[in-house]
């Protein structure tokens, strides 16, 4: 966006408030489709930004499914009237009981995570004598999916699972990758994984699921190297000649799209440092890489009524908490920074805008218990449902 478009929004929200531009996910969804070509699909995965899910970003006719990984997230695309089978039911800790919820949905694809998730999935499928369609995902150094062994022998003994369909695979190592060659090695990997799966077990991997981890730069000192979607097109595609190929991806598709405007409510200097007191902080505020605010987040300085002229100066900018670690950015340098004046964060449409760990993912916030002289416990808080903070409960045009 431009200074001057981000004033007209200035000029009609109040702070602290989070923009979304509906423009620029759908050119970064459109823009990625089109680089990929038409035999590669691409997949939001929503944990980056549910607020994207409602009908006002219109995610399916952007992309081919929406990944979710928890029943918060579910809910929220039923809220938004998400189709289920555009759904892929994904992530850690799926029972049986969330997966026939899931399948009462309508979803009918799934990750398998682990051995019990398998068998959760095939008695699921059983019950619903309704085999499930099951993509397998494959470890990489994490918590997440089964050993490639394990994987292997679930397709192996895939009839002691009958009411499961294994119809590929999932494979994500980890985001924020600044090199291009370790995501072309393990496109590689998945292509050599799919030839030798055919080939010593007579099994085809119709689906793979690949989350690439392209890195979205955040800070005004760029790295010296980034990894572009134009990089790995060739190693996608060739991998995209021997098996269905879908590109997961959400903090690419979404960070782009988010503004974060906060006003100056108080500037002053102590020690000979200068301070910017913003109505906003780190509670709503959150750069992966951001390592003691010393980075300091590409942003807009808007300044209204006087003219931008005057001497510039460097700014530790903080927010409203009531605490020292509070401080967004240390030595940003303003021209003519004062009170009233907004400052808006770019790139916080993914992950930076949740305003506390305790709403990602939308999972419950948990209980919260007094155990009393006697040894008795009461409640004092039940579980909070954080899904209903993360869709959109009233529509209201600015």
């Amino acid at each position: 966006m431009t200074v001057d478009t981000l004033k007209e929004i200035a000029g009609k929200i109040a702070t602290p408030a989070y923009v979304f531009d509906e423009s620029e996910f759908a050119e970064r969804a459109k823009g990625a489709k089109e680089q990929l070509g038409p035999e590669i699909g691409i997949c939001y995965s929503m944990k980056a930004n549910p607020f994207l899910t409602c009908k006002s970003f219109d995610p399916c006719a952007l992309f081919e499914k929406l990944e979710v990984c928890s029943p918060g997230e579910l809910h929220i695309c039923m809220h938004h009237g998400i189709p289920a089978d555009r759904i892929l039911f994904s992530g850690l800790n799926k029972n049986a009981r969330e997966i026939e919820e899931a399948w009462n949905a309508g979803v009918r694809l799934f990750t398998a995570e682990s051995r019990n998730q398998l068998k959760a999935l095939d008695e699921t499928g059983r019950k619903k004598n309704d085999p499930l369609q099951v993509l397998i995902r494959i470890a990489a150094d994490s918590q997440f999916g089964m050993d490639e062994a394990e994987v292997l022998d679930a397709i192996r003994n895939r009839k002691a699972t009958p009411f499961i369909r294994i119809c590929g695979v999932h494979y994500f190592t980890g985001t924020q990758k600044r090199n291009s060659s370790i995501i072309q090695k393990e496109l590689a990997y998945l292509k050599d994984f799919c030839h030798r799966t055919e080939a010593e077990l007579g099994f085809r991997i119709e689906n793979v699921e690949y989350g690439p981890g392209l890195n979205v730069d955040y800070f005004e000192e760029k790295a010296n190297s980034a990894t572009d979607l134009e990089e790995i097109v060739p190693s996608l595609q060739e991998l995209a000649s021997v098996t269905k190929v879908t590109v997961e991806m959400g903090r690419w598709f979404a960070a782009t799209c988010g503004f974060y405007f906060t006003k100056v409510v108080d500037c002053k200097q102590n020690g000979g440092i200068n301070y910017a007191v913003a109505d906003g902080g780190m509670n709503q505020l959150h750069y992966d890489g951001q390592i003691r605010s010393m980075k300091v987040p590409m942003h807009a300085h808007l300044s209204f009524g006087d003219s931008d002229c005057g001497e510039e100066a460097k700014w530790t900018v903080c927010g409203s908490i009531c605490s020292t670690a509070d401080i967004i950015c240390r030595d940003a340098a303003f021209q003519n920074l004062k009170e009233n004046d907004i400052l808006v964060f770019l790139n916080c449409g993914a992950y930076s805008f949740m305003e506390s760990s305790s709403t990602f993912l939308s999972r419950e916030m948990p209980q919260i218990w007094a155990r009393r002289k006697d040894g008795t416990l009461e409640l004092l808080r039940d579980f909070i449902l954080t899904e209903k903070l993360n869709w959109i409960t009233g529509v209201r045009y600015a």
